[in-house]
């Protein structure tokens, strides 16, 4: 339950918890879009991350904020979700930033004929890859993928 409003900046500086949410987008085939976050990233330059993510603007909801960012990042519209799960996270970054986080997951199928469309502040390329590549890729070079991603990839799929 939401006990106030701040802004990202506030949230992180002063350790707020605050919620986030999470999309991953799948076609009928089975293959999951990711997303490579833009090097001008505050968190997690350059790093593979879900098919879009962020925070939940005051007023908003899970489920609205999910819808939003799947349009802002990668162009889908009216995004039917399916919840895949919900977490908290805590993560102390190097220059004294909190990330305290109250994670939801969703879920979202589309035709693989769907065309992403990107937002090139947040996100620099996309790629379509099977579950079973994508574990083997975050097997093999876990680095290149955000902690998020990894998580819920490991508890959902």
């Amino acid at each position: 339950n939401p006990i106030g409003a701040a802004t990202m900046r506030e949230a992180q500086s002063e350790g707020l918890w605050h919620r986030s949410v999470r999309v991953m987008v799948s076609d009928e085939n089975g293959n999951i879009l990711l997303q490579k976050r833009s090097p001008n990233m505050t968190n997690s330059p350059n790093l593979w991350d879900h098919s879009a993510a962020g925070h939940v603007d005051e007023g908003e909801t899970n489920e609205q904020a999910a819808v939003r960012e799947a349009f802002e990042e990668i162009g889908l519209k009216d995004a039917n979700l399916d919840k895949l799960g919900d977490w908290k996270s805590s993560v102390e970054k190097q220059d004294g930033r909190s990330l305290n986080r109250f994670n939801k997951a969703y879920g979202v199928k589309v035709d693989s004929r769907f065309k992403p469309v990107l937002d090139p502040e947040e996100v620099s390329e996309v790629r379509w890859v099977t579950l079973e590549k994508l574990k083997k890729m975050i097997a093999d070079h876990p680095e290149n993928f955000t902690v998020g991603l990894q998580y819920v990839i490991k508890n959902y799929f």
